[in-house]
């Protein structure tokens, strides 16, 4: 009875846990940083897009300040409407109305830079069926 019975925990089982909790946090580290690298550039490309609009829209103040000057001082409207370029794909398009020394918006929107040429893409498709 001089046998002592011993029952230990091994080395190997407890290693292959922590190697694949490590695994399992360095993958879960570089999703994240994968996410907060897309989310910054999309926070980038939203504050650009809204820098464009805002320095059109000041141009568009700007250009009803004048009107408004001009409009006071006697003079007609030149054009009813006018286009301010807010980047390479989109326009504000601002439509105006003189009623005497005052003038109206009609309409103030974001309008495509240019229209999509379905002909251009367009395809004949030959469906028959032949034997």
């Amino acid at each position: 009875m001089d046998k002592k019975l011993k029952m230990g925990v091994g080395i190997g089982g407890p290693s292959i846990i922590m190697i694949f909790v490590a695994l399992c946090l360095t993958t879960l580290g570089a999703l994240s940083l994968m996410t907060a690298n897309a989310d910054w550039k999309l926070t980038q490309k939203a504050a650009d897009a809204l820098t464009e609009y805002y320095a059109a829209d000041n141009e568009v103040e700007e250009i009803l300040a004048s009107v408004d000057a001009d409009l006071k001082t006697g003079h007609p409207l030149e054009s009813d409407s006018f286009v301010i370029p807010v980047s390479d794909r989109q326009n504000l398009m601002v439509e105006l109305k003189s009623e005497g020394t005052r003038y109206t918006i009609l309409s103030r929107k974001i309008m495509p830079a240019s229209q999509w040429d379905y002909d251009q893409f367009k395809t004949e498709f030959d469906d028959s069926i032949t034997e």
